[in-house]
């Protein structure tokens, strides 16, 4: 009887959990087309915008069915059917995802990156970039190559990056041909903005060290 209160107490904390775990954890962008689209942060819409090479979106949750390879302890959902930016590369043109509010340690989900024999490569231009996790996707695959701090390769290859620091542009350029693979941001915070009141306060201080120091100036 022991054994079976265990088991029964065990399972229901680990329903709790296991819900809590489930919760999206990322806001990724909403694409309405292949050039903008909407995250939503601390209750604020970040709008989104994509320049540079695209042939168009990709809405299909299928890109995504090997969860593994697109989350992690600090990601836990994908983009699902949110869109993902197509592009074939190939070119030396710099391509822009950029944030119209400051976002914090933003992060990107590539997806079927290369193809076998066929090598991809994303060179970004700034930042500092981890790869939190990596793997096979719809058509199998394998794993993304970081070489240097900034250049992330594969062969089929899919996963997800997160970017340390604060931005409003993320760029890069893909100067590798495929059919077409595909990438998509979000974010998990914004920047604060602070409060009128805090700016009132700011200019109060820098008047008082001025008068302060007008009066230091005419005592000598």
């Amino acid at each position: 009887m022991k054994k079976v209160m265990k088991a029964a107490l065990a399972l229901a904390l680990a329903a709790p959990l296991a819900a809590f775990a489930a919760v999206p954890t990322v806001s990724w962008t909403a694409w309405s087309n292949g050039n903008s689209g909407t995250l939503t942060q601390n209750a604020q819409t970040v709008n989104v915008s994509y320049s540079g090479d695209t042939i168009g979106v990709d809405y299909n949750a299928y890109i995504y069915d090997v969860p593994s390879s697109f989350t992690s302890a600090e990601v836990t959902n994908t983009p699902g059917t949110n869109g993902t930016i197509l592009m074939s590369g190939g070119y030396a043109t710099v391509n822009s995802f950029h944030f119209d509010k400051a976002v914090v340690n933003p992060y990107i989900e590539l997806f079927s990156v290369g193809q076998n024999g066929v090598p991809v490569t994303f060179a970004f231009q700034g930042g500092a970039i981890t790869i939190l996790s990596q793997g096979g996707g719809h058509w199998n695959g394998g794993t993304l190559t970081q070489t240097g701090p900034l250049t992330i390769s594969g062969e089929e290859g899919n996963g997800l990056l997160k970017f340390t620091g604060t931005y409003t542009d993320i760029t890069f350029v893909t100067p590798n041909y495929e059919y077409y693979y595909g990438a998509t941001v979000g974010a998990a915070s914004i920047a604060a903005v602070p409060e009128p009141e805090t700016y009132a306060m700011l200019l109060a201080g820098l008047g008082l060290v001025g008068a302060i120091a007008r009066r230091r100036k005419a005592a000598r």
